[in-house]
């Protein structure tokens, strides 16, 4: 999509014609921010200001920070009338700035190499979307936990941000949720989908799906923030955890955040072998839990404080 007034753009029009890519052009940046919200078919933005700098840069801004439009590469051709604005442009979020007098070929491979990013971005979500997909699909073996992946990211993530986690690791709670059971995969639905308790040879196959999925994970660069909680969600404060037996501070925030949120959607759901606990028995198991380093004692509180706040009853009840 080409942004600007039609006298500005000739000259990329002009290397854009000799390229078998199908291009807008839109003369208005609040049409162009509409376009961009609205069809996610969009790869690359090119904004050529007129006099006017402040117009675009806000419009790269409002692209390149909102979640529909963020993935879009957005390139600013600078005139000499903004040859010093490079720093401006680049702290909206442009991936690229040309500036003035560049010759229509340059302005062509700064493009192409654009294009190829964006290329590599798209198979980025492609992978992240296959793996995500798969999260989901372990609950078509594991039947009785319907929605369990989803709740225990939203758990998480309530329990996280009243304890200060920041943005980034908020995103890898809600996604570390809905993958952290995904080396179940490697489980035999026999074992999942046992109607009472398992003996000692299912319990220590069950205990594999950490590593399991933690192997799935780990070459995907995509997913390295949540690898922590794949695996060490089942390790406990006392030790007694599974697959590396770690204890107490020696368990990252994220896996200990989703380890009460992972134990309170279990207790709080029907199992095979047991209807689902009233929130006030929940809490008490909970609480015993925490008394005996099973569990984060400062985090279980936490999530009683959300709890009788009413901030999960809709989901929890």
């Amino acid at each position: 999509m080409l942004v600007g007034s039609p006298e500005d753009l000739t000259r990329v029009a002009a290397a854009m014609n000799s390229s078998p890519w199908q291009c807008i052009t839109v003369n208005l940046p609040r049409e162009a921010l509409r376009t961009a919200r609205e069809d996610r078919s969009i790869d690359l933005v090119i904004l050529v200001p007129g006099p006017s700098l402040a117009a675009y840069t806000e419009l790269c801004r409002s692209i390149k920070f909102d979640k529909r439009s963020a993935f879009m590469s957005v390139i600013v051709l600078l005139s000499h009338e903004h040859a010093q604005r490079a720093c401006d442009v680049f702290e909206a979020g442009a991936d690229d700035c040309i500036r003035a007098g560049a010759s229509e070929r340059e302005i062509l491979l700064r493009l192409l190499k654009a294009m190829r990013v964006k290329r590599a971005t798209d198979s980025l979500e492609d992978s992240a979307a296959v793996i995500l997909a798969l999260a989901n699909a372990i609950e078509g073996k594991d039947h009785y936990t319907c929605g369990h992946v989803e709740r225990v990211g939203m758990y998480a993530v309530a329990i996280g941000r009243q304890v200060g986690v920041d943005e980034e690791g908020l995103a890898a709670l809600k996604i570390g949720g809905v993958v952290h059971d995904i080396g179940k995969i490697g489980i035999p639905d026999h074992i999942l989908n046992k109607p009472g308790k398992l003996n000692d040879d299912e319990l220590e196959i069950m205990r594999r799906h950490p590593v399991i999925g933690y192997n799935i994970l780990q070459p995907l660069r995509t997913f390295r923030p949540v690898l922590p909680i794949v695996r060490w969600h089942h390790e406990r404060p006392n030790g007694s955890g599974y697959p590396d037996r770690l204890s107490a501070a020696d368990i990252p925030l994220p896996a200990r955040i989703t380890a009460v949120a992972d134990c309170f959607d279990a207790l709080s759901t029907d199992r095979p072998y047991r209807s689902a606990f009233p929130i006030p028995k929940c809490q008490q198991i909970l609480a015993e839990s925490a008394e005996k380093g099973e569990l984060d004692k400062e985090l279980v509180r936490v999530l009683y404080d959300i709890l009788n706040a009413g901030g999960l009853m809709a989901t929890a009840a």
